[in-house]
């Protein structure tokens, strides 16, 4: 099983701009069992849960999981593996290392879809079918998200949120000194037509933390969903609209005019940064996801007063789904009844909802209260259940890690190049290599 940890931890390498993607490691033998549902039948000894959660916000949520957890099995010992920094590249390159020395965790993070797919075609991934059926699991996802966590019938993970990629955070008294108003039928021709009226008013009118790559990645990808649509992004991930597409293309030229402006420090600011920056006026608007919004209110910040939101323009019918799910080795485990605890009170609905109201985002299951639930999330979870979903390429979701490292890759290279032909070039290429 060691060289399937070296398999997986070289395509984690290979993904290290993205989000976890292409990790693995030894696990319990045989399918974890409905037995492993019931709480308090853990045992003893440590459960290690590695993951990339380490703001304030994510420690918070987090820690809903981890009290979960050791009231069903107070015989075992949590053990938080987070590893910071990156947004995530930091924990991939800590996670590589130890599978390539057969030193895996008993749980670790990813996201649904083709980054989930990774792990359960190198065969790290244990088949948790067993659990789902338990637990009643499959009623409650919707079932495009159902469709991201299994592979030839069987499930391999286990959803805990569903994040929003495509929402754009707003100081209402820059946007208000700069004379621009903002609204959920703005078109993304509209918005890119504003931002020279909002640096005219002493302010960057969008804040940019480029530090974290998948910031400016998940950005095109948003101004690329408003130009073609859902169904356009789809047939663009898959590789049958080409990315020399001229509405592509609209796109790519429409990111160019974003970044003439965005914040002269966009390259030493990470995700959270540039977002505390909008709330505290530095910059008119920030396009992140809703995590954004947990690490907002953790800091204090006031919805509707310090930053407020609106749906990125021309993406009101998107949900640009961006998961978070854990799932457990699939040979050797280190503890596997407690994995197998662990990964029971991921679903529950009370937990569902204490963890995505600290998190920011929306519960993935459709019977958890939102009851105490600020306005956002509410609209969020609604949103979740009603807009059409897709999956983020800027988080590894919607394609393999190669075509996804590929699209990171050269939107970096197009912050500094600015070059739209060579960009489209490149991904044109790597859709007829990559993704055939």
């Amino acid at each position: 099983m060691v060289e399937g940890f070296k398999r997986a931890a070289l395509a984690l390498t290979a993904a290290s701009v993205l989000a976890l993607s292409a990790c693995g490691g030894a696990g319990s033998s045989g399918s974890p069992g409905a037995e492993g549902s019931a709480t308090g039948e853990a045992g003893g000894g440590t459960l290690e849960v590695f993951s990339w959660w380490t703001s304030g916000s994510e420690a918070a949520a987090l820690k809903v999981l981890e009290d979960a957890f050791t009231a069903a099995a107070p015989g075992v010992t949590y053990k938080n593996a987070a590893v910071s920094g990156g947004g995530g590249s930091n924990a991939r390159t800590v996670l590589s290392t130890r599978l390539q020395g057969g030193d895996p965790p008993d749980s670790w993070q990813l996201h649904p879809d083709q980054d989930l797919f990774a792990v359960v075609e190198d065969g790290s991934a244990a088949d948790i079918t067993d659990l789902y059926q338990a637990n009643g699991w499959e009623a409650k996802l919707p079932d495009t998200v159902k469709n991201m966590l299994q592979k030839d019938g069987k499930y391999y993970a286990v959803p805990v949120n569903a994040h929003r990629a495509n929402v754009l955070w707003t100081n209402p008294d820059a946007l208000k000194k700069a004379g621009v108003s903002l609204s959920e039928t703005t078109s993304i021709t509209d918005f890119v037509a504003a931002l020279p009226k909002i640096k005219d008013a002493g302010v960057a009118p969008v804040c940019l933390g480029a530090k974290d790559p998948f910031a400016p990645a998940q950005l095109l990808e948003v101004i690329i969903m408003a130009n073609v649509g859902a169904d356009g992004y789809n047939q663009l991930v898959t590789g049958q609209l080409p990315f020399d597409d001229p509405k592509v293309r609209t796109a790519v030229g429409q990111f160019k005019k974003v970044l003439e402006n965005v914040n002269n420090d966009s390259a030493v600011l990470t995700w959270d940064q540039a977002a505390l920056n909008t709330a505290d006026g530095k910059c008119a608007s920030n396009l992140m996801g809703d995590w954004a919004y947990g690490e907002l209110t953790n800091k204090g910040k006031k919805d509707g007063t310090d930053f407020s939101h609106v749906t990125f323009p021309g993406t009101g019918e998107i949900f640009d789904f961006v998961g978070d799910a854990f799932v457990i080795p699939a040979e050797n485990a280190p503890n596997p009844e407690a994995e197998k605890v662990w990964l029971a009170q991921l679903l529950d609905p009370k937990v569902q909802s204490e963890f995505n109201l600290k998190k920011g985002s929306a519960p993935v299951i459709k019977d958890a209260s939102l009851d105490g639930y600020p306005d956002y999330q509410q609209k969020a979870a609604e949103a979740f259940q009603t807009k059409t979903i897709v999956s983020s390429l800027a988080h590894a979701q919607s394609a393999p890690a190669e075509f996804a490292t590929t699209y990171s890759d050269a939107v970096t290279s197009f912050l500094g190049s600015k070059n739209v032909d060579a960009f489209l070039k490149t991904m044109t290429e790597a859709q007829k290599n990559q993704l055939g």
